[in-house]
């Protein structure tokens, strides 16, 4: 079982600024991790088959004055 903890906050403006500690401590690679891991469990939990990522590329030329 995963570990679970919580923090009581007396505002908003306090749990918003929690938040983004908690993200900020976490390395690029890390936040990529979690949200890769709540992508699998949303696809398990709707039944739906693990595709991958979808990629698109765009090439955009820009306006020369």
């Amino acid at each position: 079982m995963p570990e679970l903890w919580f923090r009581k906050l007396d505002s908003f403006a306090d749990e918003a600024e929690a938040d983004r500690e908690f993200w900020a401590r976490m390395t690029p690679s890390e936040r990529v991790a979690v949200i890769e891991d709540l992508r699998q469990h949303w696809l398990k939990m709707k039944g739906l088959p693990d595709e991958g990522l979808r990629r698109v590329v765009r090439v955009l030329e820009q306006e020369r004055s």
